[in-house]
């Protein structure tokens, strides 16, 4: 696990607030708070007062009340207390429960789930009092750490870092494996949201993993797929697990766009396990998932009739950033960061090229090895 995500728990760790862990099965939400409950130990934080709770392990905590109740009963005598709720996700309407623990304990709370939905609930019933890491499958960086090879960023690319297999086992079976990875991830997702139609979530998954890094429409594919618009955004909704949303921007004007939006899945093996995808779009994949993890907010650009893959905000300054498609000329790819006034814009390539106009290259690995 890249140190990001512990030292990030530590920053977060005596502020008073909710600390939601979120992520894809399988990332290691469950291995990060183990760890940190063992750092809290080696800081001599007393046993009683760390209550860590597996709430799947546990079928009698699957409803708001009886896991209030079970939490206060257990703390009643305590002053003070660790609170470590792993799987939340598995109790009905926990929200609830973490909204009137939070108000009426003397507890600092964590919770993991795999629901980027419940993540948004919780955050809603505690806007000032709720902190959200974010956890996505292991970086390029991690990846080429571990298995270090020629062919480590093609790898990458192809196969992800969900699954920790070396990439020199048998390449169809690495597709079932990460198949099977992701109708798993599927099958939690109904499960979880009590969804009626399997079948549909899976045809959803499957269309955006087949337009990923192009232009949706969520009326057109609903009306193709033949449910309601209101069934097929409460899907889509479920399925941001696995397809990250990004929507468009208008760089000229300062305003989001409406409709249109791409989707982009959290780990590149998941995707190219899904649906054959071309290299372009595996590449955009991977920078985007990178930008999000490393705490961008991300949309799609627009700069006139030109089109722009990313525009990364992050602490009030914008990146400009455009993912070289090997079809047109590199003077024509840059053209639309050309036109933008800022000096913080890129292209990134395969191989070094030369830019025109103030606009550097950056090759994919430099890109995806540069924190």
């Amino acid at each position: 696990m890249e140190n990001f995500y512990p030292e990030r728990l530590l920053e977060l760790k005596n502020n008073f607030s909710v600390k939601i862990i979120s992520g894809v099965r399988g990332v290691g939400k469950t291995t990060l708070l183990e760890d940190f409950t063992e750092r809290l130990r080696s800081e001599d934080v007393a046993a009683e007062e760390i209550i860590f709770i597996d709430c799947a392990a546990d079928e009698r905590l699957r409803d708001f009340q009886t896991l209030y109740d079970f939490v206060a009963a257990k703390t009643a005598e305590l002053e003070k207390f660790f609170l470590l709720l792993d799987n939340v996700d598995c109790v009905a309407e926990c929200e609830k429960a973490i909204n009137a623990l939070f108000v009426g304990m003397p507890a600092e709370i964590y919770v993991t789930c795999s629901s980027e939905r419940l993540a948004e609930k919780i955050s809603v019933l505690l806007p000032d009092n709720c902190d959200v890491l974010k956890m996505y499958p292991p970086s390029f960086a991690e990846y080429a750490k571990d298995f270090p090879s020629e062919d480590a960023l093609q790898n990458y690319l192809h196969f992800g870092g969900l699954l920790r297999i070396p990439a020199d086992l048998d390449k169809e079976i690495f597709q079932a494996l990460l198949r099977g990875a992701a109708y798993e991830i599927m099958f939690d997702i109904v499960e979880r949201n009590s969804l009626q139609r399997a079948e549909l979530l899976r045809l959803i998954v499957q269309t955006l993993a087949q337009n990923a890094g192009s232009p949706v429409s969520s009326n057109k594919i609903s009306d193709e797929l033949g449910c309601s618009r209101n069934a097929f955004r409460n899907y889509l909704d479920c399925g941001e697990e696995l397809f990250r949303k990004i929507p468009r921007f208008d760089i000229k004007t300062g305003n989001a766009l409406i409709g249109g939006e791409k989707f982009y899945c959290v780990d590149n093996g998941i995707l190219s396990a899904l649906a054959a995808v071309d290299e372009v779009t595996l590449m955009e994949n991977a920078v985007c998932i990178e930008l999000l993890r490393r705490g961008y907010d991300v949309s799609c650009g627009r700069f006139g009739a030109m089109n722009v893959s990313f525009v990364a905000e992050r602490d009030g300054k914008k990146t400009f950033i455009q993912v070289f498609d090997g079809k047109n000329s590199i003077r024509r790819s840059t053209r639309p960061l050309r036109a933008i006034d800022d000096s913080n814009k890129f292209l990134i390539t395969l191989k070094p090229e030369k830019t025109f106009g103030g606009v550097r290259n950056v090759t994919l690995q430099e890109f995806l090895l540069t924190l």
